[in-house]
């Protein structure tokens, strides 16, 4: 019984594996950034493991400057919980999403502490599809 158990469990993650693509929406920080985020994400499943990244926009919002890149965990339940961490020359901050797999798609809440150039944190929500 506990052998079907994992082989089910395998099918399960091996059933999410692929790479998905969607939008972060995070809110504005007041006094830093001009508007809210809203930019490109993507995130890779294999098995037990997820990995991600997304541009990083200037404080106006009007070019790249930086990648978030970030990784985290699939549980047999299809719960993600994804950590980042970014160090760069505009800031530092850590990000934290966490969410469910519901076959195609993907929706993730979380919220990005920074830590310089001072401290914040706002709220973040991610949409992705498999494809």
């Amino acid at each position: 019984m506990a052998a079907v158990a994992l082989v089910y469990l395998g099918q399960n993650a091996a059933a999410a594996d692929g790479t998905y693509h969607g939008r972060l929406r995070c809110a504005a920080i007041p006094s830093l950034t001009l508007a809210p985020v809203d930019v490109e994400f993507s995130m890779t499943v294999r098995g037990a493991a997820a990995t991600y990244q997304r541009p990083i926009l200037s404080f106006d919002g009007g070019q790249t400057v930086g990648t978030e890149t970030g990784s985290g965990a699939v549980g047999a339940d299809g719960g993600i919980v994804l950590q980042g961490v970014v160090n760069g020359r505009l800031g530092a901050f850590t990000a934290r999403y966490s969410g469910r797999i519901s076959g195609g798609h993907i929706d993730l809440a979380g919220a990005e502490s920074f830590t310089a150039p001072r401290q914040y944190e706002r709220s973040c929500s991610i949409s992705l599809d498999r494809g």
